[in-house]
This record gives C-alpha cells, sequence and structure tokens, in this order.
C-alpha cells in the first residue's frame, strides 16, 4: 500500500482522495527527448551516433520493446539484464556493432542500470502485488495441489515466455528439413542439428528446387531406378560380407610393430580425455598378449581391436592412400568386434570389461565416421548396458565392491559414456539418453592410473585439481558436465522455454569455464615434459573444441533469431568468435617441422566433421547477415565515417572468408577414393558461393549453380584417383559433360563402359556424408533435382533415395 498512497495527491483529505493519472512512460533516451527528437529505441540510438554523443544514449524509463502494462509489471529486474534491448520492429540495425568487444553484456547493463535502486523495488513491489491478487483469488487457495511455489512458477513462465516466442519459427518448431522421409523410412535431426542453420538459405533450396517439376525424361527416370538397383546391390554385398566373414578375432590383430603404433596413437589421443583403461592393467596383459599370441583371452584381443581402430585414424601421413591403408582394416575389426559383442551378449553376463569394451567400439567407430545414423542408438544401449551394472549409482552403495580402484574405475567409465552420449545427442538434435538427475555417481578423482592398485585398501592422497595426472583432462571436462548436460537438454527439448536471460547466465557460467581452463593450460605448460607435449596439445585442443562446441549450440538458436530480436547481438557475437576459433583449432602449422601428432584436425574427417562443417555454415550465416545489412537503406553505416567502417567491414569478411575458404579446402583433400567426405565439400561450395555473391551484390542462383557444377567435377576427379590440387584444377578449366550412359546400352560385361563402384566401404557401410557414386555421374544440372543427392544432408546411411525432403528449405523466412 505504500506506492498507493504516494500516488494520491498531498493537500487531499481521506474521502476526497482523488489517484493522480500517472505520467505515460517515456521511450525516448534522455538526449531526443531534451532535443525534441525521433528516436529509435536502439542503443545507442541512431540520432545519438549521429550526433556523436552515443555515450549519454542513456534510457530512464521501462526497457525499450516492453509492449504491455502487465508484461512490464512482470518483467524481471533491469539490473539483471545483461545485453542492450533494442526494439523488435528494428530488423536490421542491431548487428553492425557485433564484432565490437564492449557490447558484451556487462557493459550494456552499466548503461540501463544508472536508473538507480527505486526501479528495481518499483518492480518489486509490483510483482509484490501481482501475487497478492493471484492469492487473493477464490480458485487460487493453497491446497496439495496448488502451492506458492507454482504460483511462483507460473509468474516466471509468463515473464520469460516473450523471448522463447520471439525467437525464430525455424527455431521454435524446426524447418521441415527436420523431419524427413515417407512412409517406413524417416528420420529426425532436432534443433542443435545444422539443417537449422543450413534452411537459412533459401536461395539453395531454390536451386535444387527450381525447374524439376513434372520432369519425364525417359533416360532420367532409367538412372534413378539404376541408381536404386546399385544401393540394393551394394546393400546385399555388404550383408553377404558380414555373413560370410568368420570374424576371427586372433588373426585380425596386426603385425607387432603396426599394433604398438596404433596403441600409442590412442593413447596419446583419445586416452588423454576419454578415460576407459586402467593403462597399466591394459599393457601388461598386451605384454602378455605378444608372448602367447596362440592362446589369447578373447576379451582382451577385442578390446586391443577397437583400441586399434580407434588410434587408426590418428596415423601421422597425410597422404590419402596410406591413411587408407590403416582405415580398411579400422573398418573389419570395428566389424569384428561388433560380432563378438553380439554373440557375447547372448548370454546374461555384463561385467565391466564388456561395458569397457562397448564404450571403445563406439569411440572407434565415431573417430573413423563409420556409425552413420545408429550412434545415438548404439549410445543408448551403451547407457542402458552401464545402468544395468549399476555404473550410474554410488560405487560406495555396492558393498562388496568398494575397493578403491573398482570404484574409480567406474566413475571413470560412466564419466566417458555419458561424455560420448552427451556428444552424439547433440550433434543429432536429441536429448541426451540419460538423466544426469536420476545418477548420483560421483566425478572421477585427479589420479594418476600408477596411483591405483586393484589390491589397495584405501584412496590415494589426494591431489590439487590443478595438478597434471593422466586422468587430469577428464576430471576438469567433469565439472562442466551438469551445465552442458543442461544446455542440451534444453536446445534440444520438444517445446522451446529457454529466455534469452537464462541462456545469457549460462553462457557466461559456461565462459566461466573456458577461462579456468585457459589459466590452467597457461600456468602448468612449463611442467609439461617434452615427451608430453603432444598429448597435453591434444588433450587441452579437445578440451576447449569442446566447450566451444556447446557454447555456440546456446546462442545459435538466438544468434538465428537476431532478425527478428536484435536484441540478440551479443549470441551472434559469441557465435561467430566460437566458430572461428573452432575453425582456426582445425588449422595446421604453416611448416611440417612444427606439427605434433596426433592433432585434433584429424578428426576433421569422422568424429568432428558435422561440428566443423556446422562452424562454417554459421561463419556463413553472418556474412549474409553483414551483405544484407550493408545494403539496408536504414543500416548502422548511417551518419558513421562510412570509409572507415567499410574498410573495417572487409577486413572482418576478409577473415572469415579465409576461414571458410580453408574448411573448403581442408574437406576437398578429405575426400577419399571411395567417394566418403564429398557431401560436406559440395555443400559448403555452394553456400560460400551464395555467401560471395551476396556480399558483391550479385545473383546468388547463378553463382549457385556454377559452384556446384565445379564441386561435382572436382569429387569426380578424387574418384578418379586424383589428387585435391589436381581434380580442382582440372575442374576449373574443364566444362561441364554429360558423361552416364542409358542403362540399356551399358554392357555389364564391358568394364569400360560400366561405372566402377569402388572397393572398400561403400555408402551403406560408409560414413553419414557418404557420396552418392551415381548422383555424380552427370554434371548437367538441367535434369538434376534433390532426389539425385539421396538425402545428402541426412547424415544418414539408410542407403535411401526417398529421405530427401522437397520442402527442405520450404515455408521459411528468406534473407531481405
Amino acid at each position: 500500500m505504500a506506492d498507493y498512497q504516494e500516488s494520491l495527491s498531498p493537500g487531499e483529505t481521506g474521502e476526497a482522495k482523488v489517484i493522480q493519472r500517472r505520467r505515460r512512460p517515456p521511450l525516448s533516451c534522455t538526449e531526443c527527448r531534451r532535443r525534441k527528437l525521433k528516436c529509435d529505441r536502439s542503443l545507442p540510438c541512431g540520432q545519438c551516433v549521429r550526433s556523436k554523443t552515443a555515450a549519454s544514449c542513456v534510457f530512464v524509463g521501462p526497457r525499450p520493446g516492453a509492449i504491455s502494462e502487465p508484461s512490464r509489471h512482470m518483467s524481471p529486474p533491469v539490473s539483471r539484464m545483461r545485453m542492450p534491448s533494442v526494439s523488435d520492429d528494428q530488423s536490421g540495425n542491431g548487428g553492425m556493432f557485433v564484432f565490437d568487444s564492449k557490447m558484451g553484456p556487462k557493459s550494456s547493463s552499466n548503461r540501463v542500470s544508472k536508473r538507480g535502486q527505486s526501479d528495481e523495488l518499483h518492480e518489486l513491489r509490483n510483482r509484490l502485488r501481482t501475487l497478492e491478487r493471484a492469492l487473493s483469488k477464490p480458485n487460487a487457495l493453497q491446497t496439495p495441489e496448488t502451492s506458492v511455489g507454482d504460483l511462483f512458477s507460473d509468474i516466471g513462465t509468463s515473464l520469460h515466455s516473450s523471448d522463447a516466442a520471439g525467437v525464430d519459427d525455424r527455431v521454435r518448431f524446426l524447418p521441415d528439413g527436420s523431419f524427413r522421409g515417407k512412409r517406413g523410412k524417416t528420420r529426425y535431426f532436432g534443433r542443435s542439428h545444422y539443417t537449422t542453420t543450413v534452411s537459412f538459405f533459401q536461395d539453395i533450396g531454390s536451386f535444387l528446387r527450381r525447374g524439376h517439376k513434372g520432369v519425364k525424361d525417359v533416360e532420367f527416370n532409367d538412372m534413378k531406378k539404376f541408381k536404386c538397383e546399385l544401393w540394393s546391390r551394394e546393400s546385399q554385398s555388404h550383408q553377404r560380407a558380414f555373413k560370410e566373414q568368420a570374424f576371427n578375432l586372433n588373426e585380425m590383430v596386426p603385425a607387432r610393430t603396426v599394433a604398438d603404433e596404433l596403441l600409442q596413437l590412442y593413447l596419446d589421443s583419445f586416452d588423454s580425455t576419454f578415460r576407459v583403461l586402467h593403462i597399466p592393467t591394459f599393457m601388461k596383459q598386451y605384454s602378455d598378449y605378444w608372448e602367447n599370441p596362440r592362446n589369447p583371452d578373447m576379451a582382451f584381443v577385442a578390446q586391443l581391436l577397437a583400441v586399434l581402430a580407434a588410434g587408426s585414424c590418428f596415423h601421422i601421413s597425410m597422404e590419402p592412400e596410406a591413411r587408407e591403408i590403416y582405415q580398411t582394416p579400422a573398418m573389419k575389426w570395428i566389424m569384428g568386434v561388433q560380432s563378438y559383442i553380439s554373440c557375447t551378449f547372448v548370454s546374461p553376463e555384463i561385467d565391466l570389461r564388456m561395458i569397457q569394451t562397448q564404450t571403445l567400439l563406439l569411440m572407434a567407430r565415431l573417430g573413423v565416421a563409420n556409425d552413420g545414423d545408429v550412434a545415438w542408438a548404439s549410445s543408448g544401449s551403451l547407457i542402458r548396458s552401464a545402468m544395468t551394472m549399476g555404473l550410474h549409482r554410488d560405487p560406495t552403495r555396492f558393498r562388496k565392491g568398494t575397493r578403491p580402484f573398482w570404484c574409480e574405475m567406474r566413475r571413470r567409465v560412466w564419466a566417458t559414456i555419458v561424455e560420448l552420449d552427451l556428444k552424439i545427442s547433440l550433434d543429432r538434435g536429441v536429448i541426451p539418453s540419460i538423466d544426469l538427475d536420476e545418477s548420483d555417481c560421483d566425478p572421477p578423482s585427479n589420479w594418476d592410473d600408477t596411483d591405483l592398485i586393484e589390491s589397495m585398501e584405501s584412496n590415494p592422497a589426494p591431489l590439487s585439481t590443478a595438478t597434471y595426472t593422466r586422468n587430469f583432462y577428464q576430471t576438469l571436462l567433469s565439472k562442466s558436465l551438469p551445465l552442458r548436460y543442461h544446455i542440451a537438454k534444453k536446445i534440444n527439448a520438444l517445446k522451446f522455454d529457454l529466455s534469452y536471460d537464462e541462456a545469457l547466465r549460462i553462457g557466461e557460467e559456461m565462459l566461466r569455464f573456458v577461462k579456468n581452463a585457459a589459466s590452467l593450460f597457461e600456468d602448468n605448460a612449463s611442467s609439461i615434459s617434452p615427451s608430453d607435449a603432444t598429448r597435453h596439445q591434444f588433450a587441452q585442443s579437445i578440451h576447449m573444441f569442446i566447450m566451444r562446441k556447446f557454447l555456440l549450440a546456446l546462442h545459435r538458436p538466438f544468434s538465428l533469431s537476431v532478425v527478428r530480436l536484435p536484441k540478440c547481438s551479443y549470441s551472434r557475437k559469441i557465435c561467430l568468435e566460437g566458430s572461428l576459433e573452432i575453425l582456426s583449432l582445425m588449422e595446421l602449422p604453416s611448416t611440417p617441422d612444427a606439427i605434433q601428432y596426433p592433432h585434433v584436425t584429424q578428426l576433421g574427417s569422422g568424429m568432428f566433421r558435422d561440428e566443423i562443417f556446422h562452424a562454417a555454415i554459421t561463419v556463413c550465416v553472418e556474412l549474409s547477415l553483414q551483405a544484407h545489412e550493408m545494403s539496408h537503406p536504414g543500416s548502422a553505416m548511417d551518419g558513421m565515417n562510412s570509409s572507415v567502417l567499410m574498410s573495417m567491414v572487409q577486413s572482418q569478411q576478409s577473415v572469415m572468408l579465409q576461414g571458410v575458404e580453408r574448411t573448403l579446402h581442408d574437406f576437398g583433400r578429405r575426400i577419399r577414393a571411395t567417394g566418403t567426405g564429398s557431401k560436406p565439400y559440395f555443400f559448403l561450395t555452394i553456400v560460400l558461393a551464395s555467401v560471395k555473391s551476396r556480399i558483391k551484390g550479385e545473383d546468388p542462383l547463378s553463382q549457385v549453380e556454377a559452384s556446384s557444377k565445379r564441386a561435382v567435377r572436382v569429387c569426380r576427379g578424387r574418384l578418379n584417383g586424383l589428387s585435391y590440387s589436381d581434380a580442382l584444377a582440372q575442374a576449373e578449366n574443364q566444362p561441364a559433360q554429360v558423361c552416364y550412359l542409358r542403362p540399356s546400352l551399358w554392357n555389364l560385361s564391358d568394364t569400360s563402359k560400366t561405372p566402377v563402384v569402388p572397393d572398400g566401404p561403400t555408402p551403406m557401410s560408409g560414413s553419414s556424408l557418404d557420396l552418392d557414386l551415381p548422383s555424380l555421374l552427370s554434371t548437367g544440372f538441367g535434369d538434376f533435382t534433390p532426389m539425385d543427392l539421396g538425402g545428402w544432408f541426412d547424415g544418414l546411411d539408410t542407403g535411401s533415395t526417398e529421405l530427401w525432403d522437397n520442402n527442405l528449405f520450404g515455408n521459411l523466412p528468406t534473407i531481405p
């Protein structure tokens, strides 16, 4: 009642008191009100920018963008806001400041909070009054079904619903391309999958769709039938090879020199972060195996083959032919271990050793990109096997298995399983398979493997979390696991209700973890011995890559909505910086002598390929937004020194274009003779062509068509055994040609006229981005349709030509 009394006229008596009408809240900044000018309500506003008084641009009324009295009363205190708030109808003027480091959350909040504490007190009074009104209603009595906590929850939901409702429709409801296929062959990709970001480029979808409706060409239909027949034939061949293979694991083990090399690569790479094995125990078993290889322990042999397969993707030679020497047998090792696990699970016994083998197998399949859409299903099966053993529970609850050695091993294996499931879930755009709220297993401890002995009765001496041990990086990563799990669950929830305030708070916590890790790496750099430098460098790169990946997933929905919500410019800045940092991690030193292997870039064609592709597409989205803003008549360049700003923007665009082009060439060099890796190269080529044409003010569709033909010629050159540089040079100088024959003219006995299907992994057994060979047999795009891509963007290994959705880019807002 205090502020009600304050609103009365002081000179009136009790019965004659009249409530004064409150003044209309000011919406303009103080400078525009003083100068009687129209304010666009941005921060700083356009008038203050033109008059060079941006520093004095302050809003003393309610936040710009508050649209109604109830929503203004129920909004959170302004001091909690970390971003400059801008009117939503200002669709393009909020992005030109995205590169200003001073526009971070702290600097903006300092400006807005100059109103002092009185406004915050006023907000609290209004919220209390709202709660009192809600409690005074007859149907709102406190009962077991309706409590004060529920009322607070409802109020909190109404407070944050405006931000969630303001994001782009493709973020809230997902684009049509996230729901693919028909009848019994469908696939779903969630909000954090790159389909949502790619749908931004509607001109790419227009290019793939235009001019192909009602095609009745007999030759084209015959080619489609032959392609389906080829898919079916390759699928049957793959299944036959699986059935006829004896899978004698002991016979699959390579020579000792090869095994030693691949084992060391695994220990220096995956084992530095994803801990599964107790290294002293495993190395003893390894030595015992080579002393008597004829009578091995098959459980150990299965673990060894999975370890060698995981280490094969880090083979030092950068020649594609040399990499294939290890990649081809790695596929067989994975298949053999999978067969062994399937046969072993006939027995009801599930022990920790089997869980370790399953985890190593999943890691190997991710490393060599041989998992396709079954990765999430595999991780779900692994999660349930681990929960059957109770790995998600506190190890000390098992009274007969409470030795420190087994307790710590259970914690390490469980942490690795959750990390892998979290990685796959975010890649697929689905919620994690495990609810961490239902797990009470403690994070792993920072102990060296040598400190753990199976027969020990008490825990080793505690070490500082900043002390380097073999388990240091897993321990460091586990600290942020609950927060990263919360991000993955919020982003990919069926109903997107994450408010921007909450996203900013989570983002600040993530940045604190990133800064803390960076300071630890810098402080302990002098304590790393030269022999361990490779392992530490790889582990640090993996750690920063994972942290940046989750920051991007958190901010990307708001960054993609910046046209509708200009106040999300901070998310746009974070996404650009994070994407460029991820692309820079993939860059090798210019001098070969300075390269230390294993290097994180060696996962660019396997475990981290989707993340790299998504980062490159995010940079392309930023370039497109800048191109639109530079051409917009009401852009932020008005009233500024346009020549200086143009020079700054062009230099920034040059850096971004160089990063994307370098990534494109990396994808081109990773295309294998089997066609694996062609799809990210193809799509990044046409997206980059669209971006460049927008920056130059040219027609995007013509440039996309020309670049797509060139990309197909490059892929064909790689299939024919050319190096990437030779294939690129040939594609630049060679015009497009139609080089496939009608099936009726093929003589299947004459191999010189028959399209050759390469040996090795087929599109059915390869990675999620394998090449559909028959689609590349033609570069004449007069008869090219989305169906020819065979679902390139599905990230699946189904072998179906029906999974490409013709409405992938339909019903979405175009770039103006």
